[in-house]
């Protein structure tokens, strides 16, 4: 063989091997993958469902004292009405000479 003839045999045969190697490693990407997808399918799938009761604590599983009631929707509007009328500036603060508010 001559030594043009010997270059484009190795790189023939260099471009089999890299061509391999791509095409394992492809092949090892869509395995994983696969894989990947099997465990997602598994953990969708829906198991058996056990009841478990709301955590409560000593004093409400002995008796009602540890339940608060439910407050009146009227208490708890009355008292939202108080705080937003506290936080409201009056217009007749530092009254002029002239007399009513302090627009102008």
């Amino acid at each position: 063989m001559c030594g043009g003839a010997k270059k484009a045999h190795h790189a023939k045969e260099e471009a089999k091997r890299e061509a391999n190697r791509q095409a394992n490693e492809f092949a090892a990407q869509l395995e994983a993958q696969e894989r990947a997808n099997q465990a997602m399918i598994e953990a969708l799938k829906p198991g058996e469902q056990k009841y478990t009761p709301p955590p409560m604590s000593a004093n409400a599983q002995l008796s009602t004292e540890g339940v608060r009631r439910r407050k009146a929707k009227k208490t708890s509007t009355l008292g939202a009405r108080r705080g937003i009328a506290q936080l409201r500036i009056p217009l007749n603060v530092g009254q002029s000479s002239s007399g009513g508010t302090n627009v102008g």
